[in-house]
């Protein structure tokens, strides 16, 4: 009985405290494949997903990825995302090469 009675109590204190949201690699394949769709190198794609992996919470970034659409790009989420966009396009894109005899542009 007093095992019964144990094995009840633990798995009510287990549906009473979920396990966390983590990132999974089917997260990590979605993102990239639809960062690649938009028109981004696999590079900048990699480098946006460590970003969000390191500085977004795996349960914040599952709850902006249920929104509608039109909710969804008006999140402050979309917005620091769209930030690391720039930012990993900037340091991971090397920039233009000049040849000789090329003009340096105006500032």
């Amino acid at each position: 009985m007093r095992r019964w009675l144990l094995l009840v109590s633990m798995l009510a204190l287990a549906a009473c405290n979920p396990q966390p949201v983590v990132y999974t690699p089917v997260s990590e394949r979605n993102f990239v494949t639809a960062c690649e769709a938009g028109a981004s190198s696999r590079a900048v794609c990699d480098c946006v997903w460590d970003r969000i992996e390191s500085e977004i919470s795996a349960s914040d970034f599952a709850a902006l990825e249920r929104l509608p659409q039109d909710r969804r790009d008006a999140h402050p989420l979309m917005t620091q995302i769209n930030g690391y966009m720039e930012a990993c396009s900037v340091t991971v894109t090397p920039p233009a090469t000049l040849m000789p005899g090329d003009e340096v542009p105006a500032p």
